[in-house]
């Protein structure tokens, strides 16, 4: 069935109507491999309590805390505002925090965000950052780029952030868990109805052999290395104060 000219969806790209193979479909149903080892996001808002003003760029419809406003492209439930990240609706130097988690992976070119940010934070405002490191391409609708703890901790400072703190939320066990699920799948790929199967079911198999092990990342999280196998990293950057006399 051809589905050329059927509107996309906003976030997804997937076209209206457009068929879904075979055990992709399935997989919002089995475990999650996914675990926060140290979730930040929650606790960095919690650190700019109302009337501080914090916005969270694409959202998808979350809701962090209840004074948070949520942004995205796509007008769904829980969007306070519909705009594009690389030109934000809020004027300059009126926000304490912007938030963005899993969305800089998903735009074509980073930068045109990360100045947006810097222009619309007050002075001494932050920027709260997360982006995959060793995670698998997932298009939402493209998938551009992915960044190490130290890397991510450049792009702000090159960006004129004040480079702040910065680690991994998400851990080296979630990472092996996950792309060992993705590669068992890869194995059994085919075109056929039962390749299909197949790969749908190692991946299955995989996840709920795997699902365990994602908890380990409390324990490896302490290590020295364990940062150079995460899922997913963090870093904060801080709008530098402006020096007396400049306007």
């Amino acid at each position: 069935m051809c589905n050329e000219g059927k509107e996309a969806h906003p976030r997804t790209g997937r076209k209206k109507g457009a068929s879904v193979p075979f055990g992709k479909s399935l997989r919002g149903h089995y475990p999650s491999l996914t675990y926060q080892c140290d979730p930040r996001a929650e606790e960095v808002v919690g650190r700019y309590p109302p009337p501080a003003v914090v916005v969270d760029v694409g959202s998808g419809g979350r809701r962090l805390a209840p004074h948070v406003r949520t942004l995205d492209a796509a007008s769904i439930s829980g969007v306070d505002v519909v705009g594009d990240v690389a030109r934000l609706p809020f004027p300059g130097d009126t926000v304490d925090l912007v938030v963005a988690t899993g969305l800089i992976e998903h735009l074509a070119d980073d930068r045109p965000f990360l100045a947006e940010s810097y222009r619309v934070l007050k002075p001494g405002g932050a920027v709260y950052i997360e982006v995959p490191f060793l995670q698998q391409y997932h298009a939402d609708p493209i998938d551009s780029r992915r960044y190490t703890v130290p890397g991510l901790e450049r792009l702000l400072e090159q960006s004129g952030f004040r480079p702040g703190e910065s680690g991994f939320h998400i851990g080296p066990s979630v990472t092996m868990a996950t792309l060992a699920a993705h590669y068992a799948a890869l194995v059994l790929e085919g075109r056929s109805a039962l390749s299909r199967a197949l790969s749908a079911s190692a991946f299955l198999g995989v996840s709920l052999l795997g699902y365990p092990l994602k908890f380990a990342d409390r324990f490896l999280r302490k290590r020295p290395s364990a940062h150079k196998l995460a899922f997913g990293v963090y870093a904060l950057g801080e709008k530098r104060e402006r020096a007396a006399g400049e306007g």
